[in-house]
């Protein structure tokens, strides 16, 4: 089989081709693979977790500056505390622990009237708990009409009794006896802003010697 003088010059330039064809492939495949991620480390919204790559819908309606300077005349309040000595610190436990062990749950409301000054300083110290992101996810209502009160305690024991008679059943009454009534623990999948509010709320109101059932006082 014969072979022209020119054979090996084409066969040199097909394999230039070849060459300059996979590294202009390799180079595409790197500048996509960049591109890639930098779209997502630019996108912290995506759900890492399930791998969701989905776009929240972002809303750009003009909201007239409303939100715009708001936190520029906040300062910034820097973190200070005082540290007792060990012995101080064990007085001042001790000495908390017998405060908020003298609380009690009341089921009656006291017609005698609390300083409003009082409930405020309650509220305030309330609002100094922690919450994530700093969200502070309660609303507090002062309630000073004696009527209202009580139609507030008519609602709550009549729900109540529903709850036992109708919603729950004889099974569930019966099951609930063998956890001490411990019903906080079982209310899966709702927001029980009943419970944050106790948390935040009624170690302060005793300090006051005010007692509560729920958030009636």
């Amino acid at each position: 089989m014969a072979f022209s003088p020119l054979t090996p010059v084409f066969v040199a330039i097909i394999c230039v081709l070849i060459v300059i064809i996979l590294k202009g492939s390799r180079k595409s495949s790197k500048k996509e693979h960049s591109k890639a991620c930098q779209k997502t480390e630019s996108r912290p919204w995506v759900d890492e977790d399930l791998k969701d790559s989905t776009d929240l819908p972002v809303d750009e309606e003009d909201d007239g500056g409303e939100w715009q300077g708001l936190d520029d005349n906040i300062a910034h309040i820097p973190f200070s505390t005082e540290r007792y000595a060990e012995e101080d610190m064990v007085k001042r436990s001790k000495a908390f622990y017998e405060l908020l062990n003298k609380r009690r749950s009341v089921r009656f409301i006291s017609d005698e009237p609390v300083p409003r000054e009082v409930i405020d300083n309650v509220i305030k110290t309330a609002g100094t708990s922690p919450s994530g992101a700093h969200t502070e996810p309660w609303t507090f209502v002062v309630v000073q009409d004696a009527e209202i009160k009580h139609k507030i305690r008519e609602i709550i024991e009549d729900e109540e009794e529903i709850n036992y008679k109708k919603r729950m059943g004889d099974k569930w009454v019966n099951d609930l006896k063998r956890l001490s009534r411990c019903m906080e623990g079982f209310q899966m999948g709702k927001r029980k802003p009943t419970t944050t509010m106790r948390s935040v709320c009624l170690l302060p109101a005793a300090s006051s010697s005010l007692h509560s059932r729920m958030w009636v006082w």
